[in-house]
């Protein structure tokens, strides 16, 4: 069944599909962690609760 020319490209999308999940995964884990006090907004917000 797998090799039938007929699910060749099925086959061959599905593979591209997983291939691109698993790079984009492990590009997403490799990032640092952004650090949330850097956003501008949520110096915001802390400033008005501090207050």
């Amino acid at each position: 069944m797998f090799f039938d020319p007929r699910y060749f490209v099925l086959i061959v999308a599905i593979v591209l599909i997983a291939i691109a999940l698993i790079v984009t995964l492990i590009y997403e884990m490799k990032k640092p962690l952004r650090d949330p006090n850097d956003d501008p907004d949520t110096k915001r917000m802390n400033d008005l609760l501090k207050d």
